[in-house]
């Protein structure tokens, strides 16, 4: 068979998607500081409309040591200090004594399309010192480009 040339997609995102993959990384923060209450913010990926479905949070570490965050809360809102609806409501790192662990968490409130462009990563209750790795995936309901 000759080759047909090549391939081409048009996608909103920065990762090219085929139309059945519309699950997709939202935001992130990596080494999310542990360490200090209070918000830190990333901004959304390219999509003007998602709903949220899962929040991973990965690889808390102590320069790069097994620490125990277990008392740590970490919650992800469209608001600062905790405002609008919750896209994970904070809750405490229950297990995470080691690097290897994962925690992947269900959305608070999954049913809720959000329009924010920045996200705000909540920690509370903190540890002396360490970092995490927060990622939000969910559908990006904004449609496709249009040219």
């Amino acid at each position: 068979m000759a080759n047909p040339g090549a391939a081409s997609t048009t996608s909103i995102h920065p990762i090219q998607l085929g139309s059945n993959q519309a699950l997709r990384l939202i935001a992130c923060v990596k080494s999310l500081n542990l360490g200090a209450a209070g918000d830190t913010t990333a901004q959304v990926i390219t999509t003007s409309l998602f709903v949220p479905t899962q929040v991973v949070i990965a690889n808390a570490n102590n320069a790069g040591a097994n620490v125990d965050v277990t008392a740590v809360e970490v919650g992800v809102y469209p608001a600062a200090s905790k405002g609008g609806t919750s896209i994970l409501t904070a809750a405490a790192l229950t297990s995470m004594t080691t690097t290897t662990y994962v925690k992947v968490s269900n959305a608070s409130n999954a049913a809720t399309a959000q329009t924010a462009q920045t996200l705000y990563f909540n920690v509370g209750g903190t540890t002396t010192t360490a970092t995490a790795d927060v990622y939000v995936y969910g559908y990006d309901l904004s449609g496709p480009q249009t040219n």
